[in-house]
């Protein structure tokens, strides 16, 4: 029985993959992915598991609805799983913003615009990465 769930398996992965074969040649896609994964593992996916901790700290409040009285966990060596992967996605849209700044040159809509807006946006950018850190 078992042998006969995994050939299944395999073939209805197998015509997954022919079905969307144009899409996962896209780099954008593989790129997406690659990104996702590195948000999830960075964000603290396995001491989440060992330790089992909640996404964030829950209180009720005086009307009796559950709120979010801790998104960052304060004076311990540990975190809230939201926080990790909060915490882990602000970073890696934050170098995926200097990436972007990195190649705005490239940009055709970049190139076109005349000069006062290319660095208002350019130094939008900037100080918008200044003030997140």
């Amino acid at each position: 029985m078992k042998n006969i769930l995994l050939f299944v398996f395999i073939g209805l992965f197998y015509q997954v993959v022919v079905l969307f074969y144009e899409v996962l040649l896209m780099q954008i896609v593989w790129f997406t992915i690659a990104i996702l994964a590195f948000i999830i593992c960075t964000g603290g996916l396995i001491y989440s598991m060992i330790n089992d901790t909640p996404l964030f700290k829950f209180e009720r409040n005086e009307y009796g609805s559950i709120v979010v009285a801790e998104y960052f966990m304060r004076g311990q060596r540990g975190q809230w799983r939201g926080e990790g992967y909060l915490v882990s996605t602000l970073v890696t849209f934050t170098g995926l913003l200097w990436l972007f700044l990195s190649k705005i040159e490239v940009v055709k809509q970049f190139k076109d615009a005349n000069k006062f807006t290319q660095r208002v946006i350019v130094y939008g950018i900037v100080i918008n990465l200044w003030i997140g850190q």
